[in-house]
């Protein structure tokens, strides 16, 4: 018997509403603003597989006051071990889950040809190099880029020297675009984030022992809301995502 209009209208938003049940929301991803380059692609490749996952971008803090707040987040992925640590105690997330996924190395960057020390050391010519301009780096009391730089600086006793001249940049890629625009004559930032940059190059690296290990943790959130949230976070975890990371700068942990 054929269904009325009304019959039909009925019906319609059932229909809806099983296809919504069909298709969960997408696994919502909350990571720190300077994985973004990296993070899209292996999203990308994610949903080559047909998974489904979103990145909420945003300094590490901030995501960790949205996810006390209540933000529907499924995974962290954060900056700093110390923030996941903040996470853990305010049982934001499943400490059993947590593990370091990345790693990175901080370096001063310079003006493309500028020669190339391969490691900063307490005798490497900071002030020379500076001569008289600023260094730009992120606040070391809010950004986890500028805490390492603090510690790095201060540990090969360059921080009393640098300290009036210091450019603050919101982000460490940001702290680059302030060296390609010539705005300063160094940056202290990490390795990947000079990773296509033709204007700038790393003159050195910091020595790991000088400052903080840059690791980054990622970790389930206490109560996923999307069902494929362990799903997303084997793929973060896994040889393709390792491949699209390795690429753009970043090594793997340990």
């Amino acid at each position: 018997m054929a269904l009325s209009r009304r019959s039909l209208l009925y019906c319609l938003p059932l229909a809806l509403a099983g296809r919504a049940a069909a298709e969960p929301a997408p696994v919502q991803i909350y990571a720190a603003m300077t994985f973004r380059p990296a993070l899209d692609r292996v999203l990308a490749a994610y949903r080559q597989t047909g998974g489904n996952a979103v990145a909420v971008y945003g300094p590490t803090p901030v995501l960790v006051r949205q996810l006390a707040g209540g933000a529907p987040a499924d995974i962290l992925l954060t900056a700093d071990p110390d923030w996941m640590d903040a996470a853990v105690r305010q049982k934001l997330v499943q400490p059993d889950t947590r593990s370091d996924l990345l790693a990175n190395d901080l370096v001063l960057a310079a003006a493309a040809g500028t020669p190339s020390a391969g490691s900063i050391t307490r005798g490497f010519p900071l002030t020379k190099l500076l001569n008289g301009g600023r260094l730009a780096m992120c606040d070391p009391d809010q950004h986890p880029a500028g805490k390492y730089a603090k510690q790095s600086l201060q540990a090969l006793g360059f921080w009393d020297a640098v300290r009036p001249h210091i450019a603050i940049a919101e982000t460490s890629p940001a702290a680059v675009v302030l060296l390609d625009h010539g705005e300063v004559r160094a940056a202290v930032c990490f390795t990947t984030d000079l990773v296509g940059d033709s204007n700038a190059v790393a003159v050195g690296t910091f020595l790991a022992d000088s400052h903080g290990p840059i690791v980054y943790p990622v970790a389930l959130a206490r109560e996923p809301h999307s069902p494929h949230a362990a799903e997303a976070l084997a793929f973060l975890r896994g040889p393709e995502a390792l491949r699209i990371f390795t690429g753009l700068g970043y090594r793997p942990a340990g």
